[in-house]
Order: structure tokens, then sequence, then C-alpha cells
């Protein structure tokens, strides 16, 4: 599987990597410091938050430190424990997989699997009726063949499949590399081919909240890579997902 996830990757993928020194420079030179205004968010010098009063009010029915969270910054990768809460509602004889990524909405975590994974030519297979904003994203964006069946695929090419069946991803597999982007199928199509990629993308309706999961186990060096490239590119995008939402839905 892993090396039909380097095969699928695009050269955008392949090159970005988390360096050493993830936080920015600024960040990391006023550490310390008796006053920090590098940050973007209004603490009392304690790590607390100092909220307009109309937003701790809007937030009264959390606790003290919950309500404080929920308008500091998040990591780029999501809240920690929010993460774990997701990863645990896993079927119980689940295989082991790296906890998910936090994003803003499954959209969110379409585009960046795109950025990872689409090149320009690149196939994509897409589920009928195409939702507008998948053929906007994969066509008009990056530049993929954007089909809705897999007849027809050259041999041995890599493809990106969003939302179709088992039984055809398992045979597409059998002919080349495939990242899958499913949902309910993830945990089945763990292991199932050499050659498919199964990645997970889910959201929390009416909560802005999604999760993108890899199929590695959470302590491999794949899946650390990964988690490391999504955050690169997290990074660069919109930086980390609101704390606030995460707050609400854990």
């Amino acid at each position: 599987m892993e090396d039909a996830l380097w095969a699928t990757l695009s050269p955008l993928g392949q090159r970005v990597q988390q360096p050493a020194t993830f936080l920015p420079l600024q960040t990391a030179q006023a550490r310390g410091k008796r006053f920090n205004a590098t940050i973007g968010q209004i603490t009392d010098g304690h790590g607390k938050a100092v909220p307009l009063p109309t937003m701790a009010a809007a937030l009264e029915g959390l606790d003290e430190a919950e309500r404080s969270r929920a308008f500091l910054y998040s990591p780029v990768e999501g809240l920690a424990d929010f993460r774990r809460a997701w990863h645990d509602r896993r079927p119980p004889e689940a295989p082991p997989t790296a906890l998910p990524l936090v994003t803003v909405g499954a959209a969110q975590a379409r585009a960046l699997l795109g950025d990872l994974f689409v090149t320009e030519g690149r196939i994509v297979v897409l589920r009928e009726p195409v939702r507008p904003s998948d053929r906007d994203l994969f066509q008009l964006r990056l530049g993929a063949d954007v089909r809705t069946s897999f007849k027809g695929l050259p041999e041995g090419e890599p493809v990106l499949a969003v939302d179709r069946d088992r039984e055809e991803l398992l045979q597409a597999a059998g002919r080349g590399p495939v990242v899958a982007i499913v949902d309910g199928l993830f945990w089945d199509l763990i292991g199932a081919h050499e050659n498919l990629v199964p990645i997970r993308v889910e959201e929390i309706e009416g909560k802005e909240v999604g999760f993108l999961t890899f199929p590695f186990p959470p302590d491999s060096a794949v899946a650390d890579a990964m988690e490391k490239k999504v955050k690169m590119l997290l990074r660069a995008q919109i930086g980390s997902p609101p704390a606030l939402t995460q707050v609400l839905a854990l």
C-alpha cells in the first residue's frame, strides 16, 4: 500500500515536507519576552484568552478552561483530545489507523487530498451526479481528467477515485495504483489490495468540522510523513482550524 501511495502522490505531494522548526520565526523569537504581540490572539499574559464580553457570554455554558480554549489558536492538525475522541468512535475490531486530522469541513479535506494526489491530466473518477464543487476542484483548479466511469483506464496509471463502490475500486486496483476518498467503506478497504489506498473524509454535519484519516498504523513512519505533509499544506492555506467549533463539537 505504501508503494501505491508514493506512486499516486502529485509532484507537490512528493516534495512537501515539514521543516525541523515548524513555528514561524517571529513566534520562536518572541518566546520568553515580556511582551509578545506576534501570535494574533489576546491573552491575560498567563495563557488564558481575553474575549470580548459578548463573545464570552455566548459560551457561558462551558466551564472557564474550555471557554478560554475556544478563543485560542488550535494546533494546525486540530486539538489533540478532539482528534482522539473522534478516533475512538471507530468500530471495535477496526485495524489501527493514524489519528484524524481536523479540517474545515469535508470540502477542505478533499481539497487537501487534491493537492497531494492530483496533477495536470491525472484521472479522477467521480460518482454521478457529480458535485459541482468537486468538478471545480479537480478539473478547473487542478487540471484533472475527470471521469464518471472506470472503463478504459490506461494500464498502470495512477487514479484518484471519490465515493466509489468497493468492487469497482478493487477491480481498478488490479490494473494500477488507486487512492480512494471514502467514508463508510474505509475500514473494509484497509489492506484489501496492495494497490488500493483508502483515505477517509467525513464531517460533523452543521458544524463545519471535517476529518481526514490515513489508513496507516499511528506510530508508522508513513503516517507521520503524511500528517506532516497535510500540516504544511494547511499552514500554507488557512492555518489552524477554528478552536471554537472543535470545542463545541467535543
